[in-house]
């Protein structure tokens, strides 16, 4: 049975544009850049990457940058240091530039520069270029750390990331030791290098602790977390 003309629902015609009401002034526009800005990608669990061979390229060639400077080949130990250290950031950028970012990478990359700062540290201490007392602080502070993984594992609970402080103390220190070296040649700047490479060595002990305090707060307030 057919309705009647004013019994059939009216159909509901789309907003027109012109006359549609306008958002609330003081409503804030989108921002064009917020929007276009690609969201974090969250870490994956992939092992075999470009980012991670580079940082495993790294702990390859850490021993033969201490055995050249601990020899007093102080060109070639310089040169293979310094490239070696150059790419503490060239997988973290490569990692985040390709999309590789990966958890294993997370804790490779600082486990790499730390122990490329330690073994350079005690080659040069062995030819008496570097303080004892700095290289003790240095390998203590991540002595402490890594004594507190095995607890943060048994509670479940991730290592921190590496912070901005702690990416700056391995920054300073890889261009301290550099310095040092140079000190300890004849070289014409032999003696402006060692003074500024103590300068800078003392600042990365500094920042080291920084850093230190930080993670071990980052620690704490995750294992308060997995305690709650």
């Amino acid at each position: 049975m057919s309705q009647s003309r004013d019994e059939r629902p009216e159909a509901t015609a789309p907003p027109d544009p012109v006359t549609a009401p306008a958002p609330p002034a003081d409503a804030a526009p989108p921002d064009p850049e917020a929007l276009a800005a690609p969201q974090p990608a969250r870490p994956s669990s992939a092992i075999v990457t470009v980012p991670n061979a580079i940082s495993l390229a790294r702990l390859v060639l850490m021993p033969v940058c201490a055995w050249l400077l601990a020899t007093e080949h102080y060109a070639s130990g310089l040169v293979l240091t310094a490239l070696v250290g150059a790419t503490d950031w060239v997988d973290g950028w490569l990692a985040r530039r390709i999309g590789q970012v990966s958890r294993v990478g997370q804790l490779l990359d600082p486990f790499a520069d730390r122990l490329l700062i330690a073994s350079v540290a005690i080659a040069l201490v062995v030819r008496g270029v570097l303080p004892w007392p700095a290289v003790a602080l240095l390998i203590g502070r991540d002595l402490v750390l890594l004594a507190g993984w095995p607890i943060l594992k048994r509670r479940g609970v991730e290592p921190p990331e590496v912070v901005w402080v702690g990416k700056a103390a391995t920054f300073d220190l890889l261009f301290a030791l550099p310095l040092l070296v140079m000190g300890a040649t004849t070289w014409v700047v032999a003696p402006v290098a060692h003074a500024l490479g103590l300068a800078l060595l003392w600042l990365g002990v500094a920042l080291y602790y920084v850093a230190g305090v930080v993670y071990v707060r980052m620690a704490l307030a995750g294992l308060a977390r997995a305690g709650t």
